[in-house]
């Protein structure tokens, strides 16, 4: 189970009568009426928090991580304090429906955005949902492509925020309590809460906490979701997965995927780490022919935020966890930002904010150019910049191959929300955020997609990856070294000191190449031209690009296809 349908519909109060509360409704084709409405998929998981309301979706304990499944005692005397008890004392993939005086509803998602909620308004009610295209079950009109938005999401596709590309509809802020009736949203957990501050801890102390985080976590996960295979390439971050769930005494498999050439193929690390803890492990090539290249990736999804090869990677990960038994892909999609994957001199500056100019500055200034593969006057006088011009602004949008006319700002508030967060002077910690935010388009949660799930973004994980100073993740100067403290012991030693990874790029580059001419009758004539989304003669003229040179511009087709045909699945 990775979907957890649900509906709610709250009548706006002019609609609403005195008295009414929460119903839950078996028909989702009378959710508009009466008073507030609930209608739950049969499979999915709900809480029911007595007074202080509902929970949909997998709600842990902090002391223990035990799955709540019964009622919650008393949770609050108010919504406000509920919500403030709940990020605080709970994790999970959850959205909560807290009852305020006078039987007004308030809704909040759970901080990590593993479990995303949209929501719409009609003349009479507010609307919310786990999949966009139950909104026509109960409106009984179809949601369109907002244009405008859309070409927003292409310029900044890395970036989510709480404008979908879908006409009406918008994206609930997790960790945030938003009130309907209100139109009003309420920071409740916030990542400065977790910034690190003295006294910092040491490699092997925060190396301990990680290790034991990242078991419990894991193996709450597991028990909830099911037999587990790991998306595994040997990497650090799907490394971590398994181990932890190894020491949790979970049983898992390994799922590997290769190219048909050396580039892509991680096998004999694959082997090398699943024999080492005793786990099974079996792997597919990936195949041009077999990519589709007019079925969206993002099937159902409000935005076209997956890319358009990851059907292939999903339908060969699937086959595996069918052969290998599993009910649930584990996968470590976002890991290398989670785990501060920098390539600046932040961690230099950091440190000398923190702790003043001495041994320790110097020892994160080598441990820099190890990582990063510069010389010392390079890091030194990148640190020198930076203490003097800050840290560097928001990245530009990405305009290649759109049409000139319409803007490139990103739409409404991020999600999260945290550009406004005031970081002191470790302005490299503002980068960290701004990495995290950057991988919340690709990881799997509760909700539409695939059988995939990706639990290093999980809310306790999240809170110390925030806690930690951005210089420790480099001593030694190895990149994510509390990662690979926290595996030794475990896992083989050339596992633990690899620093760089293989890909797919060699398949993509092969898929493009197949598939050209239906790409280019994809794209050329298509509803991004027809809308002014993209410039035809660039498309035209990038469309023959050359596969053998490293040119990016061959996934930025693929991106527009992917928009392209997702678009076409909403009309």
């Amino acid at each position: 189970m990775t979907t957890a349908p649900f509906i709610l519909a709250l009548p706006c109060r002019s609609v609403t009568m005195p008295g009414d509360s929460l119903r839950i409704e078996p028909d989702p084709r009378r959710l508009l009426a009466g008073g507030p409405r609930l209608w739950i998929g049969e499979d999915t998981p709900a809480v029911d928090l007595g007074q202080a309301g509902h929970a949909i979706g997998i709600l842990f304990r902090r002391d223990g991580a035990k799955r709540v499944k019964d009622g919650l005692e008393a949770v609050a005397s108010s919504a406000l304090e509920a919500a403030y008890r709940l990020v605080g004392e709970f994790w999970g993939a959850y959205l909560v429906i807290l009852r305020l005086p006078g039987d007004e509803l308030a809704l909040m998602s759970d901080p990590s955005g593993l479990f995303p909620v949209y929501y719409s308004k009609t003349p009479t009610h507010f609307v919310a949902t786990s999949d966009p295209r139950l909104f026509a079950r109960v409106t009984g009109e179809s949601s369109g492509v907002a244009w405008n938005a859309l070409r927003r999401f292409l310029a900044h596709p890395e970036l989510r925020t709480q404008e979908t590309c879908l006409s009406g509809i918008e994206e609930l802020v997790p960790g945030a309590l938003h009130f309907p009736e209100e139109n009003r949203t309420q920071p409740i957990w916030t990542p400065s809460a977790f910034f690190p501050r003295a006294p910092y801890p040491h490699l092997d102390a925060a190396a301990r906490n990680l290790r034991e985080t990242a078991i419990e976590v894991t193996s709450a996960w597991t028990d909830a979701l099911g037999s587990v295979a790991v998306a595994a390439s040997g990497g650090v971050d799907s490394s971590l997965i398994c181990a932890a769930l190894s020491e949790g005494a979970k049983d898992f498999s390994c799922a590997t995927l290769s190219t048909a050439d050396r580039s892509g193929d991680e096998r004999a690390y694959v082997a090398l780490l699943a024999n080492s803890l005793g786990a099974k492990w079996t792997g597919r090539i990936y195949d041009p022919a077999g990519f589709d290249p007019i079925s969206p990736a993002s099937q159902g999804m409000p935005r076209p935020s997956r890319r358009s090869f990851v059907a292939s990677i999903d339908a060969m990960l699937a086959d595996c966890a069918h052969e290998l038994g599993a009910d649930v892909v584990f996968d470590g999609n976002g890991g290398d930002n989670m785990f501060c994957f920098l390539h600046s001199a932040a961690p230099v500056v950091d440190r000398l904010y923190a702790e003043g100019p001495g041994r320790g500055v110097f020892e994160t200034l080598v441990a820099m150019c190890r990582a990063t593969e510069a010389d010392i006057s390079t890091m030194a006088r990148a640190s020198l910049r930076r203490l003097r011009r800050g840290a560097a602004g928001d990245r530009p949008a990405d305009t290649r191959l759109l049409a000139a006319d319409g803007s490139a700002q990103a739409g409404s508030d991020l999600i999260p929300s945290w550009r406004g967060l005031d970081f002191g002077r470790q302005s490299g910690k503002r980068d960290h955020l701004d990495l995290i935010m950057r991988t919340r388009n690709r990881i799997h949660g509760l909700g539409v997609g695939p059988r995939r799930f990706s639990p290093l973004m999980s809310q306790p994980i999240l809170e110390f990856c925030l806690g930690m100073p951005t210089w420790l993740w480099f001593e030694g100067g190895i990149n994510r070294a509390i990662v690979r403290t926290a595996l030794s012991g475990l896992l083989p030693q050339e596992l633990l000191a690899r620093t760089s990874k293989a890909g797919p790029d060699s398949f993509i580059r092969r898929a493009f190449d197949h598939h050209r001419i239906v790409l280019r009758e994809r794209l050329l004539g298509g509803l991004l031209e027809r809308n002014g989304i993209i410039d035809r003669e660039e498309v035209e003229q990038a469309l023959a690009t050359d596969i053998t040179t490293r040119d990016s511009i061959i996934y930025r087709l693929l991106d527009l296809a992917e928009a392209e045909n997702w678009a076409r699945s909403w009309t």
